[in-house]
């Protein structure tokens, strides 16, 4: 008898283990949680905090059907973000269109019920874990209302990640945005060579470079910010210079924001100082 009480104490005990395993498990592909897309307002937190490894910048990752003329206020588009890496075979994103500041920047809507889904107060944008089974791509769609308060320029943020049969040790981590205009300011993409600047070497421990993929028209100032979003140095490039060097050695050992300001662009990226 007591013997068979304990194979039902047993067998009870390995159904909830494999209970929890598996609801843990749909946790993890069932989308992401609010918070991780790579951008300033998210402390450019992305999938790499729970996957490990370092995100890798890449380009048309999201895109829309906005025209060049750039968005209409109130009117509807259609988002498309892909997700590639030949050879795997679970693909993710996260998404959210936001202002510098975190600011949620027009309406998200479900267009896909069994593949997508909106998190975080309807913020983000994420998978669920019907649509994460791909050979080498993945494609989801959603739909975007622009907003109607005025604003002139929405950055599409977007954290994707990838591995083969959920291994953990083969995930890949890349980041992409889409920045769009709303008609009328479509100029405003003349200062898009903020976005395409490259810091180096990161992490840093004396100085940092700062090359900006064309020559601006105007003054860029420089920001280098704590953790906290405290500007801690401030310097600028000259009108005309596209490679500027800017010392970190008087800083604590950290992580830092070093923010690119010029006319009315923006753009912010992540150092390590140590």
């Amino acid at each position: 008898m007591k013997r068979n009480i304990l194979y039902i104490f047993a067998g009870v005990c390995a159904l909830i283990l494999l209970e929890s395993f598996a609801n843990k498990g749909l946790g993890k592909v069932d989308g992401t949680e609010p918070g991780y897309t790579g951008s300033p307002g998210d402390t450019l937190k992305n999938c790499t905090v729970c996957h490990g490894g370092t995100a890798v910048n890449v380009q048309n990752w999201i895109s829309s059907n906005i025209p060049s003329t750039g968005f209409v206020a109130g009117s509807t588009y259609t988002i498309r973000a892909v997700n590639t890496l030949i050879g795997h075979n679970r693909f993710g994103f996260s998404i959210s269109p936001q202002a510098l500041d975190g600011k949620l920047l027009g309406t998200m809507l479900v267009t896909d019920t069994v593949r997508t889904k909106l998190v975080g107060n309807n913020k983000y944008i994420t998978y669920r874990a019907a649509g994460v089974q791909a050979l080498d791509s993945n494609v989801w769609e959603f739909q975007w209302v622009a907003p109607t308060d005025g604003t002139k320029e929405v950055v599409f943020y977007g954290a994707f990640n990838s591995n083969v049969d959920g291994h953990k040790g083969q995930d890949v981590t890349r980041l992409s945005t889409l920045k769009v205009w709303r008609e009328g300011f479509v100029s405003l993409k003349e200062n898009n060579v903020l976005s395409q600047a490259t810091i180096f070497p990161n992490p840093a421990q004396e100085s940092i470079s700062i090359q900006l993929s064309q020559v601006p028209s105007v003054q860029t100032e420089v920001n280098v910010l704590d953790i906290a979003g405290k500007v801690v140095q401030v310097d600028q490039f000259e009108v005309g210079q596209i490679l500027h060097q800017i010392n970190v050695n008087t800083l604590p050992k950290g992580v830092y924001f070093v923010q690119l300001k010029s006319g009315a662009s923006r753009s912010i990226q992540k150092i390590l100082v140590f």
